[in-house]
């Protein structure tokens, strides 16, 4: 790199401060930029988590042979309760729910991550990000579940 060596106080030759100017300007817009992306990732992925968290609850549940129906929805319940919150980044789940309804199980829940600079908040109706999830499953007996199982395996040979 070459530096210029000037005499006296005659700034008018040389480069100039206006790259100083547009740093000043651009790089906090990058900033939050980046750190809004950053944001949104752990929102996606606390989202992803908690739908998995469900999915699995409800599969576990369903998957128990020789319970009642009663016992089935306490223990998807439970499972999703019991799910570590150490996980989630920046997560607030809402208390999951189940329900059985002739045969059907659903377990659903919400969760939300709060927007960390309330006043640019310009599509949301609040200052969060919240979704929700809810999933539905029968309990198959063994013996249903290998003849479904043949059945596929007729079709796709």
């Amino acid at each position: 790199m070459r530096v210029l060596f000037r005499k006296g106080n005659d700034i008018s030759r040389g480069p100039g401060g206006y790259m100083t100017v547009e740093a000043v300007l651009i790089l906090p817009f990058v900033l939050g930029v980046i750190f809004l992306v950053i944001y949104m990732w752990f929102f996606k992925y606390d989202r992803c988590l908690m739908e998995q968290d469900y999915g699995t609850a409800l599969v576990s549940a369903c998957c128990r042979q020789g319970i009642s129906s009663e016992e089935r929805v306490d223990l998807m319940v439970s499972e999703t309760s019991s799910f570590s919150g150490d996980i989630y980044l920046a997560w607030n789940r809402s208390m999951p729910k189940a329900a059985a309804e002739w045969g059907r199980y659903t377990v659903w829940g919400e969760g939300y991550v709060e927007f960390p600079f309330a006043g640019l908040n310009f599509w949301g109706r609040s200052n969060v990000f919240d979704t929700s999830v809810s999933y539905k499953g029968n309990v198959i007996k063994q013996m249903m579940g290998i003849r479904v199982v043949r059945k596929i395996e007729g079709i796709v040979d």
